[in-house]
């Protein structure tokens, strides 16, 4: 990816649910191999905007550029239109995203689970794809666990495997989506060693995530959102030590008192 080019553009992105506007007019760039946390109360439409960010949204106003390329949208006499088929799966697999819950397929192995896309998607060999799931098992640390099922591991190991199945389609953008909040406390570190040893290494990612301290210590820059619209958004120092806004006071105190 040029990195000259934001990672990700976001131009006056809206998005409804019915009468419900969750995102009201949304603009944010994200450089490459820039980590960006974002913060905010449940129903600030953190998700949603990932959502989009991945084309899983894909009925919403406005302009989404990943690596300078218009995402699920052609300009047409000025007029932005949907596009679909090849020239939209071009641009979506920039994007990995790693979700809440697992979406582990129960039937397959941890290995067969990171496989799968590679064989079906980019119509790689079985020998290829598996030689690019044991080493990105091995970057998780779960290279013992390459022929056991789901259903033996724990829910931090389970993330892992997700995160490395996202990983095998050498996305150039990671996505993450409150990935530690299903997880038991003591499991949450070894998911979040997985993702700053990502950021270390230059990954582009956005992460939306309730753990403060690690927005702090690996974070680029916090953006604080509420009510559909960014709030504040500067260094985790500005953020998280000394805001500027009242809102954001308010939400990380309430934070604050919640881990006590």
């Amino acid at each position: 990816m040029d990195s000259t080019v934001p990672a990700i553009q976001l131009q006056a992105i809206k998005k409804r649910f019915g009468s419900l506007e969750v995102l009201c007019g949304i603009d944010l760039e994200v450089k490459t191999g820039e980590v960006v946390c974002v913060i905010g109360p449940s129903g600030s439409g953190k998700s949603t905007l990932l959502r989009c960010i991945a084309y899983l949204e894909d009925d919403f106003e406005g302009a989404i550029y990943l690596g300078g390329e218009l995402l699920g949208r052609v300009f047409n006499d000025g007029r932005l239109e949907r596009v679909g088929g090849a020239a939209l799966r071009k641009v979506q697999m920039k994007a990995g995203m790693v979700f809440q819950q697992f979406n582990l397929w129960p039937h397959k192995t941890v290995l067969g689970n990171i496989t799968e896309a590679l064989m079906l998607v980019k119509k790689m060999p079985r020998d290829e794809a598996e030689a690019i799931g044991d080493q990105l098992l091995g970057k998780v640390g779960l290279s013992e666990k390459r022929n056991e099922y789901p259903s033996h591991l724990s829910g931090g190991q389970q993330q892992r495997v997700a995160i490395a199945r996202a990983l095998a389609m050498h996305p150039e953008i990671m996505l993450f989506d409150e990935v530690t909040s299903a997880l038991d406390p003591e499991l949450v570190d070894e998911v979040l060693r997985v993702m700053k040893q990502l950021a270390e290494e230059g990954m582009t990612m956005v992460v939306v995530t309730h753990e403060i301290g690690f927005a702090s210590r690996v974070a680029d820059r916090v953006v604080f959102m509420d009510g559909g619209v960014i709030i504040e958004e500067g260094t985790p120092e500005k953020i998280l030590k000394n805001p500027s806004q009242a809102r954001t006071r308010e939400f990380l105190s309430l934070m604050a008192h919640e881990e006590f």
